[in-house]
């Protein structure tokens, strides 16, 4: 190693360290909130085993645990415990830690570049991108993030030490490490499961040239058998394997799929002003002209790859780790979650190595392309900085969503529903008006305004919303809120339009307990109506 390169690995730590310092003056936001701060599970190290046998959101201080997610990702939630160890619920040390996984994982990206590539300077470009990027951001600053960046530093972790086993005699041994750091990856979150295609098929060390099919076969078992205890304990923890049974959902799914992939490429390589995303609200207007032309994109640029993989083998190969990761993101762009960034993390390693290796072979003179890259990751540093303010509180958070895209519904409603839980009612009316018009057919956006409606006094408006949610949910679980708003919002006692009100409620939601209540009330006086 030369004396002028030995200091690169300091240089990526302290970048990725350095970009998002303000984290330490962040608060909790969104589900932050609900999972760690007032996390049934995250505070009591008594139950971290509950972490390991139920479904992820146990760890909620709702704990739905008759309705479980899909979701199994036991070492996020074991960290955050060891995290509340330290700081019960104040968000430093969790702060920590998630900065120390951030550089874990822009170190090891540097490591694998400088193992493929000729010049240690062009992983270091790399390297840089991934630790700078402000789409990153999302997932190592916001700390309910986390499954990403533990996932992705031990699949780099089973990346380097299969390489490694390529290249020494003990390769059993390095093998076996390799298969019990892509173990702990899956459990941290089952995305990893798309990305051993890429670590079947990677390229090997440079100085070794086998065939592809050789290389592979020394790393089946090493991948195989992860993934197969994953599995397993996935299923018997889930009670099945539990894929998605909205078949429309995945209809759409499918084809909001090439628009997202080009969209996650583009912002990528060149990324506009992050802000917190609802792909849902993004991809509404997606019409056959969006989709044939991100096809058409996809089809060029899988042409190009595949005509340059021996030139360029790990850009080329690159674009396997990078679009993989990024298909089961395609449900979440059908339903109202927020986030895109987070989902980038994994694939943004695969980004920064195409970038390393194209960026080496880019003819021009080294103190020109020592400058364009410097410019690139200094723009990066800037929005990332900006993105990670936007993390201070819930507030910012969603004031900087809506700066950034009026039209998200998203952004307006989740800021509503968030003074409405703070009880600071009449400022959430405005932002919930604003969702509902901007996404009628939004349950969460229009029982939170008919709520707070009703709870200042505006009855007559609560009723009439309330009326319209009821046929527009007719039939479905949806409607049963509605009703109990109604009854609230009666200024005169009817107690016969009441109980035909709650007996619908119970029509359609057998057993809710607040229709439940408020009838036992109507009918044997035990208790008021709650309101």
């Amino acid at each position: 190693m030369k004396p002028a390169t030995r200091w690169l690995p300091l240089a990526v730590a302290a970048l990725a360290v350095a970009v998002s310092v303000g984290r330490f003056d962040n608060d909790w936001v969104f589900d932050d909130d609900d999972v760690i701060r007032d996390g049934a599970l995250i505070h009591d190290p008594a139950r971290l085993l509950d972490a390991w046998t139920s479904h992820t959101l146990v760890a909620s201080r709702y704990d739905p645990g008759l309705q479980p997610v899909d979701t199994y990702r036991p070492m996020p939630l074991t960290s955050f415990t060891l995290d509340a160890m330290i700081s019960g619920r104040d968000p430093w040390a969790f702060h920590v830690t998630a900065a120390l996984l951030h550089v874990g994982c822009a170190l090891l990206v540097f490591a694998i570049g400088a193992f493929w590539l000729k010049s240690r300077w062009a992983a270091f470009y790399g390297a840089a991108v991934f630790a700078a990027h402000p789409w990153g951001v999302e997932a190592h600053v916001w700390l309910n993030g986390r499954s990403d960046p533990l996932a992705l530093l031990f699949g780099l972790a089973a990346l380097r030490a299969l390489l490694e086993a390529e290249r020494r005699r003990d390769r059993w041994r390095w093998r076996a490490g390799a298969a019990a750091c892509l173990t702990l990856g899956l459990f941290s979150k089952e995305t990893l499961l798309l990305v051993l295609p890429a670590l079947a098929l990677m390229p090997g060390p440079p100085e070794r040239d086998e065939p592809w099919t050789t290389r592979s076969r020394g790393r089946l078992l090493p991948l195989v058998l992860p993934a197969a205890i994953y599995l397993t304990a996935r299923t018997w923890v889930l009670g099945g394997a539990r894929a998605h049974r909205d078949a429309d959902m995945l209809l759409d799914a499918a084809w909001n799929l090439p628009w997202l992939l080009l969209d996650g490429l583009r912002q990528a390589a060149a990324p506009a002003t992050p802000h917190l995303r609802s792909l849902r609200d993004d991809y509404a207007g997606l019409e056959a002209v969006h989709i044939t032309l991100a096809c058409v994109a996809l089809l060029v640029i899988a042409t190009l790859a595949w005509r340059a993989r021996r030139r360029f083998p790990v850009a080329a190969w690159s674009t396997l780790w990078f679009f993989a990761p990024l298909v089961p993101v395609a449900i979440i762009s059908t339903v109202l979650w927020p986030g895109f960034g987070r989902y980038l993390y994994i694939p943004l390693a695969g980004l920064a190595w195409a970038l390393a290796e194209l960026g080496g072979e880019l003819r021009a003179r080294p103190a020109i392309r020592a400058a364009l890259g410097a410019l690139h990751v200094l723009l990066l540093a800037a929005l990332a900085w900006s993105f990670t303010e936007s993390f201070q509180d819930t507030e910012r958070l969603y004031a900087d969503a809506i700066a950034a895209n009026p039209e998200s519904a998203m952004a307006h409603g989740f800021l509503g529903i968030t003074r409405y839980e703070e009880r600071d009612l009449e400022a959430a009316i405005p932002p919930l008006a604003r969702a509902v018009a901007l996404d009628p057919d939004e349950h969460r956006y229009r029982i939170h305004l008919a709520r707070a409606l009703n709870a200042t006094g505006r009855q007559e408006d609560a009723t009439a919303l309330a009326r319209e949610s009821i046929a527009l949910f007719r039939g479905r679980r949806e409607e049963a809120p509605y009703h109990l708003v109604v009854v609230n919002a009666l200024r005169e006692p009817d107690r016969e339009l009441a109980l035909r009100h709650l007996d619908r409620c119970l029509e359609v939601w057998p057993g809710r307990p607040d229709c439940q209540r408020a009838r036992r009330f109507l009918l044997e006086g035990e208790a008021p109506a709650p309101r």
